[in-house]
């Protein structure tokens, strides 16, 4: 079972001068970092009304395996633009979505501390730009859109670590920087986090939404202020 670990954290002047107790430290988004979603996937199909039962049917074909997650994406992608989804509508679709709190300060403190701070997410970089986000990491891995003058949606790329391969970016990017995996944790709160939690030298599950990710996360930390989780990830 993981620790239950308490939500007070450190006086703010405190948190801002400890060290790292890790190198190398990963993030998810939706959910973790950015509350009021649970997916932003979710919330665009939502808010684009596009057909539930083929939303269903292309999640069972990439979890059995039939399909890439590149398929699954593009699939996904199709489907938005047949709700004629487009840069005004998908920022009026995430507009609710609010930070959790303490998300500035925490990405902060430990980067003060000396540790090197990755995003692994499949969410969209829209989410990360409507909150000025991505200067606060040193390397981000999440799902990009390109539009045009007019706003239209003409450009997507994958990433390459979602789901079971966010566990193969964060091995990547650790071996490629020369540290173990033992100098490394993530922080995330769904399913799809669960194959990192498992290879990372620490794992938290914040606000933790999945079962198989609250048994196999060494600590849970309940959700609404990330600062939450400094204590876990300080010396």
């Amino acid at each position: 079972m993981p620790d239950r670990v308490s939500p007070d954290h450190h006086s703010p002047d405190e948190s801002m001068t400890r060290p790292a107790a890790y190198d190398l430290i990963a993030f998810d988004l939706d959910g973790t970092i950015v509350d009021d979603t649970v997916f932003v996937w979710e919330t665009l199909h939502d808010y684009f009304k596009t057909p539930v039962p083929m939303r269903e049917m292309a999640f069972r074909k990439y979890m059995d395996q039939s399909w890439t997650y590149e398929d699954w994406f593009e699939f996904d992608i199709r489907m938005l633009l047949e709700r004629g989804a487009n840069r005004s509508g998908i920022q009026k679709a995430i507009a609710g979505m609010r930070l959790m709190e303490g998300v500035f300060e925490t990405l902060a403190a430990l980067r003060n501390g000396g540790a090197t701070l990755i995003l692994l997410s499949g969410s969209l970089d829209v989410v990360l730009e409507k909150f000025g986000l991505e200067k606060c990491f040193d390397e981000v891995y999440l799902n990009r859109l390109q539009f045009n003058d007019a706003g239209d949606l003409v450009g997507w790329t994958h990433t390459p670590y979602d789901v079971f391969d966010k566990a193969v970016g964060l091995k990547a990017v650790a071996d490629r920087m020369g540290i173990p995996m033992e100098r490394t944790a993530f922080i995330g709160d769904n399913f799809n986090d669960v194959a990192v939690a498992r290879v990372a030298g620490c794992s938290i599950a914040f606000n933790c939404k999945s079962d198989e990710l609250a048994s196999v996360a060494d600590h849970m930390v309940p959700g609404g202020d990330l600062r939450a989780v400094l204590p876990l990830l300080q010396s």
